[in-house]
């Protein structure tokens, strides 16, 4: 429903469902943040409020489906084995593959430096459309070439020239990886009656307040009498409230300085944004961040935030950001870890500008360890943490696997959640820290149950496409229109007996060899072949229409026309109007999460680069005018 798996996977296939239910994830972090934000409006008013999310509003916020279908009328089908801009995807090595990403400007020219071969050195193969065109002239040298390495060696050789690629890795691979294992990422506890088990460890890892494990999952009733004894005890009063908040939003009051580029870190600051922090992009027109002439997917990441425009590999840009970041409250940022210490930007020197800073970091791969200096994208982070190994067809080969960027969504939603939990701990103690959010390690826990299982059982999880044993039948069935699927999730054996006298009557209800998941599993494809039959004669809508009026789960796979006209969505006002400089006023998806006393809003439309330089470096640092003319032509605020 929220229009992001029909997009995914192999083309020959049906559509492919996450594997450990990565919306139902997703929507948890966004309603932690949503709470915390609450928590943090109350301090000011005194007042609660109902926090609310949906995880089809939740899904609908990615991939930008509502605004390129009401700009372009695009729907996006599967793109299977076809990459988008190669080279984007898996190349054979010796021993499995390897995932390389060149989509940013000058990676290409890195990715053909090491790999040596003068073909690649054309001048028309610079340019990332012609690449698009005609991969045939990329493919074949690159397959060639990794066909001589191991898949790790072949990593790091691209690694070390700073092209971001990483091997497929199953479930196995990654419990047993030397920079996880350096990290100490997975981590130990006891949990009754079992006795020692290994999982993942935090999804993010801050000093001030460490993510821990304080006590095991509890038994059926366990602190029943330790509950109802609480309950007993006077309640606590709350502190009296610090006063009103501005403009009604929850944020309102905070600053956050955005260093970050690509989605991860943009991302997760415009959640903040649109809920009140004042939030200013940090740009440069040497790397301009997805900006181009008719690209509304910019907007919608960057949306609510003050854009300006600061060179801080010169002496004086440094100077001006380390002034920006003594009137902040948060900075974000996600180089590679050695970019910030290059410059004497590091959370050292910053904190020696402003002692209570908070700052994070979004490292692919965390600051430390044997890959700590590796570059990323959320390609080869989806094949260095196994979620690409999962999420597909059990007989899909990799390249038709599913290429969404997962780990940039999960790592955005963990920077907002992180920022609430140490504004939150700042509030208390007046200490500020450096919070650090290494993809791979929250994309990994936001997989923690293969894990647990593999560390407990020695169970490797494969690819299951869209089967579940906790929900049999499942799956995603073809229905009466071109490309048209209906997913049917029977998550008990009473929604089975329903689903079966709809398809096929009492006779096909009562069969006793159909009573448990476990004797259905057994027959999953015979089951099938029966639910598809019925769902072929009827439309998506007719399907799921039918079955949610029975009780049965059921959903349309919906494209992004279909979410651009969902009347449920239009119903609750999910979709919003913004205006951009450029392409006009435009409809985007809405908030992700809804607090109902102090709703998130568009307050700021979209600017050009730099459209807040003055606003910022005279309003609010104080520069004069000639100075602000002088910077300007000194190629600093550039």
């Amino acid at each position: 429903m929220g229009g992001l798996t029909y997009i995914q996977g192999d083309d020959a296939k049906p559509p492919c469902v996450s594997p450990c239910e990565q919306g139902v994830y997703l929507a948890s972090l966004h309603a932690a943040f949503g709470a915390l934000m609450a928590l943090w409006e109350r301090r000011a008013s005194g007042r609660g409020q109902l926090v609310e999310t949906s995880v089809q509003e939740v899904l609908a916020n990615l991939y930008f489906l509502i605004v390129n279908y009401g700009l372009w009328s695009d729907i996006p089908y599967r793109m299977g084995a076809r990459n988008f801009m190669p080279p984007n995807g898996y190349y054979p090595c010796r021993d499995g593959y390897v995932f390389i990403a060149t989509l940013m400007s000058g990676l290409w020219e890195k990715l053909a430096g090491a790999v040596g071969d003068p073909r690649l050195a054309d001048e028309a193969l610079r340019n990332p459309d012609y690449r698009n065109e005609h991969p045939e002239l990329v493919d074949p040298i690159l397959e060639e070439f990794a066909s001589g390495f191991d898949r790790w060696a072949f990593t790091s050789l691209l690694q070390s020239h700073g092209v971001p690629a990483a091997p497929w890795c199953s479930v196995a691979d990654v419990a047993d990886n030397e920079h996880l294992r350096a990290r100490e990422f997975f981590i130990d506890f006891e949990q009754p009656p079992v006795g020692r088990l290994r999982s993942a460890g935090p999804m993010f890892l801050a000093p001030a307040a460490p993510l821990r494990i304080r006590r095991p999952a509890p038994r059926v009733g366990e602190h029943q009498d330790e509950v109802l004894a609480e309950l007993e005890a006077p309640a606590q009063g709350l502190p009296a409230p610090a006063g009103g908040i501005e403009n009604g939003l929850p944020l309102a009051g905070i600053r956050v300085l955005d260093l970050s580029r690509a989605w991860a870190g943009p991302y997760g600051t415009r959640y903040l944004a649109d809920f009140g922090a004042d939030v200013i992009k940090v740009e440069t027109g040497k790397y301009p961040d997805g900006r181009q002439p008719d690209n509304p997917g910019y907007g919608e990441i960057n949306r609510n935030k003050r854009s300006v425009t600061l060179n801080f590999q010169t002496p004086e840009g440094q100077g001006l950001l380390r002034r920006l970041v003594a009137v902040s409250d948060v900075v974000v940022e996600n180089f590679s870890p050695r970019v910030m210490v290059k410059y004497d930007l590091d959370y050292a020197h910053l904190k020696e500008v402003r002692s209570d800073l908070i700052m994070v970091s979004l490292p692919g791969y965390g600051r430390q360890g044997p890959h700590g200096g590796y570059v990323s994208f959320g390609g080869p982070l989806m094949a260095y943490t196994g979620m690409s190994y999962l999420w597909g067809h059990p007989d899909s080969p990799p390249n038709a696997r599913v290429k969404v960027a997962q780990p940039d969504y999960i790592a955005a939603a963990t920077q907002t959640l992180a920022v609430m939990a140490a504004l939150h701990h700042r509030a208390a103690t007046g200490e500020g820290q450096h919070v650090e959010i290494a993809q791979v390690e929250t994309t990994i826990a936001a997989m923690e149950g293969v894990y647990l299982d593999y560390f407990a059982n020695g169970t490797v999880a494969g690819p299951m496409g869209n089967r579940d044993p906790n929900a049999v039948p499942q799956g995603c069935y073809p229905c009466l229109g071109h490309e048209a699927w209906c997913v049917i999730s029977c998550t008990t054996d009473a929604q089975w007996r329903i689903l079966a006298t709809v398809i096929g009557g009492e006779v096909l209800a009562d069969d006793a060899s159909l009573a448990t998941a476990e004797k259905r599993w057994q027959r999953h494809d015979e089951l099938d072949e029966l639910i598809g039959k019925w769902t072929r004669d009827r439309t998506p809508y007719q399907v799921m229409r039918d079955l949610q009026a029975a009780g049965v789960p059921a959903g349309v796979m919906q494209t992004s026309e279909d979410l651009w006209r969902d009347v449920h969505l239009r119903a609750r006002d999910y979709p919003v109007m913004m205006a951009h400089h450029d392409l006009g006023t435009l409809e985007h998806a809405g908030m992700s999460v809804r607090l109902h006393a102090t709703p998130g809003r568009i307050q700021r439309p979209v600017g050009p680069m730099g459209e807040a330089n003055a606003e910022v470096f005279r309003g609010l640092l104080g520069l004069s005018e000639s100075e602000l003319g002088r910077l300007m032509a000194a190629g600093v605020i550039a």
